[in-house]
């Protein structure tokens, strides 16, 4: 049974969610994403965010207080590729230095529609290399949540390609898995999804693509290999319209049999994980025991 929390967040959701004229909110966000991002003084103070000034990328760091050291976790942010890093991606990203041993690494990649997806990996490539360096593979944590799960199980498929080693663990927070959105059963999903939109979200992938095909990996990680990755953990909602394409994802892992933490939470919105509810609280703590396990 889903918590009264859960059901109000989705309730506040559905009410604030408007009608997005696509032409006017690309328009917006082009003129937005000249200007680089700048965290909030507020958010950095509170939550004790570094700056890491060696990378060619704004890249802001956050620490466990006790052995920093012991694994590095590379977070990609979501945000359909278009939308910097938000207040409670730093808050979620907090509350887990606060429970697990590491240093979180968050790099601010280039975004849609004044850059495409090969800038971003160019740029977000050199720094998993760097945490390489600095811990053992089987330590290292990929982590993205909406674009940037699709980002990061990208990541993991583009360093098998180039014969790099995998991270020990890549987690998934209900990841955009095929930026086409084609998946037969996404329209019946839309009345239950009470954040995307994805007439908005097909445009913004054809704006992060540029000249490439959508299908390409790199773009729609389920068109990649599965093979030879480092363990995967899915979490995914079933009010959410990625759901169709997460399920995909699990029936074609278990056909090249390919084992994954598959963890789906009934009446979860998107990206549920990082929201002050319960079962937020329960989603942190299998995540935890993944990576410690």
């Amino acid at each position: 049974m889903r918590s009264w929390q859960s059901f109000l967040v989705e309730r506040l959701l559905i009410l604030t969610k408007k009608q997005i004229n696509t032409a006017t909110y690309m328009e917006q966000k082009r003129i937005a994403n000249e200007t680089p991002y700048v965290l909030p003084a507020k958010l950095q103070q509170k939550y004790n965010i570094l700056k890491n000034n060696t990378y060619s990328l704004d890249t802001y760091m956050l620490k466990s207080t006790s052995q920093p050291d012991t694994r590095q976790i590379l977070y990609l942010h979501g945000g359909g590729y278009i939308e910097q890093p938000l207040s409670w991606h730093w808050r979620f990203l907090y509350q887990l230095t606060q429970k697990l041993n590491g240093t979180i690494s968050v790099p601010v990649y280039p975004k849609a529609p004044n850059h495409q997806y090969k800038e971003a990996f160019e740029k977000v490539l050199p720094i998993y290399e760097d945490l390489l360096t600095k811990v053992s593979p089987e330590n290292i944590v990929l982590m993205g949540d909406s674009a940037g799960g699709g980002f990061a199980l990208a990541l993991t498929q583009l360093l098998l390609e180039q014969g790099i080693s995998q991270p020990g663990n890549i987690i998934l927070l209900s990841p955009w898995l095929d930026i086409t959105l084609t998946h037969p059963d996404i329209a019946g999903m839309e009345n239950k999804e009470p954040m995307l939109d994805a007439k908005l979200l097909i445009e913004v992938g054809k704006a992060y693509a540029g000249d490439t095909a959508t299908s390409n990996y790199l773009l729609s990680p389920i068109n990649g290999p599965l093979q030879g990755l480092g363990k995967i953990s899915l979490f995914a909602g079933t009010h959410e319209l990625f759901l169709p394409d997460a399920r995909k994802f699990k029936t074609l892992a278990e056909q090249e049999k390919v084992a994954m933490n598959y963890l789906e939470y009934p009446k979860m919105n998107h990206v549920f994980p990082v929201f002050p509810i319960p079962e937020a609280k329960r989603a942190m703590q299998q995540m935890i025991d993944i990576i410690k396990n």
